[in-house]
């Protein structure tokens, strides 16, 4: 008889459940595999933003190469801003009340941008849109993060409630300061500072994707859904003698959101520029981080508080699906998943893949 141990690993990547070896002698031309427990959050809004709950396991649909999925629980987790009772007399199935939320405030400040795009000026929108959604929106259980990307990476304020820490933070944002250099002293157990290589930051993040693919790496040890508020004009350098293309597409885009994945990040992008007119390459770049993650992309914003606004609003409860998947016994790899709806009148936003096996 053959016994599953379940090996208890992070929930925002696959988990694998290896079948052991039983009395009976092995089949030479039977391909082994291993089980895998997916676990994929997702937010379900109607056409105009609000929350839609009570949703089940028939309401939901995943693919993984457009293979239907058999889903074997969803549940709902909420900051208790969506429930006017007890979550245990709640008229829908609520697994717990998840009342702490992690955001991070990103600037991408683009040092190399031409002077007539007015950024500074529309960083420090950001800031005052910012300021005021720290001091209206967050919640006391909240917590956010102040980084931002010039000439490198740069945390600014780590993971905290602290409204004193984060004013002082986005003002060392929109003046290129140098950020931290050390864990601060508020730092808690899923403090960014604590999981970041130094020297990585300090050396190895000149290009965006770069610097947010080590903020990434430096994010699953938290155990829950986190949002990232990106203000940044575009990602990504053209192609030569191309400039309808970007330059290694594959190679610095691909690592970046699968990182963003696997660390359950959900980038809603904020373009600063206004009146955009049709599509260029490092917007789309945006667009597709925004789409990949489950989050969402924002242009043409005349106010930057009112997408931050939609991004509260949005995340103040989501769908957590789960559902096992077969992998060859060994490899590792990313599997891209499709999620979602039966019901067509609704929206859902859910990450786009998963990271499986030994990511070493």
């Amino acid at each position: 008889m053959k016994t599953i141990p379940i090996l208890l690993l992070s929930v925002l990547s696959a988990i694998p459940l290896a079948a052991q070896s039983s009395d009976q002698p092995e089949q030479p031309f039977k391909e082994k595999l291993d089980v895998n427990l997916v676990l994929v959050d997702a937010t379900v809004t109607d056409r105009r933003g609000n929350q839609i709950l009570g949703l089940g396991k028939d309401d939901f649909v995943v693919k993984e190469d457009g293979t239907p999925q058999e889903i074997a629980s969803v549940d709902y987790f909420t900051n208790r801003t969506l429930l006017d009772s007890p979550e245990t007399k709640a008229a829908f199935k609520v697994e717990r009340v998840h009342e702490e939320r992690y955001f991070i405030i990103f600037f991408d400040k683009l040092l190399g941008a031409p002077i007539g795009l007015g950024l500074q000026s529309e960083l420090l929108r950001v800031k005052r849109s910012a300021g005021q959604f720290i001091d209206e929106q967050l919640k006391p259980q909240d917590k956010v993060a102040i980084v931002g990307h010039d000439a490198r990476l740069k945390i600014y304020a780590d993971f905290t409630s602290d409204k004193r820490i984060l004013k002082k933070a986005l003002d060392d944002a929109v003046m290129f300061s140098d950020g931290l250099s050390a864990v601060p002293a508020y730092a808690d157990d899923f403090s960014i500072m604590k999981n970041l290589n130094m020297g990585t930051m300090m050396y190895r993040t000149g290009r965006v994707y770069d610097a947010v693919r080590v903020l990434a790496d430096a994010l699953p040890q938290v155990p829950a859904r986190k949002v990232m508020a990106m203000f940044s004009v575009g990602i990504g350098d053209t192609a030569p003698n191309m400039p309808e293309f970007l330059e290694n597409d594959d190679t610095y885009y691909r690592p970046m959101v699968q990182a963003l994945n696997e660390a359950n990040v959900s980038v809603y992008a904020i373009n600063l520029l206004r009146n955009v007119v049709g599509h260029y390459p490092q917007e789309d770049t945006l667009s597709r981080m925004a789409s990949a993650t489950g989050g969402e992309y924002f242009r043409n914003v005349v106010n930057f508080t009112t997408p931050l606004k939609q991004i509260e609003k949005a995340n103040n409860g989501y769908y957590m699906l789960s559902y096992y998947s077969n992998k060859p016994r060994g490899e590792s790899g990313y599997q891209k998943i499709n999620v979602s709806l039966r019901n067509p009148e609704f929206r859902i936003k859910a990450r786009e893949g998963y990271v499986y096996g030994d990511k070493s």
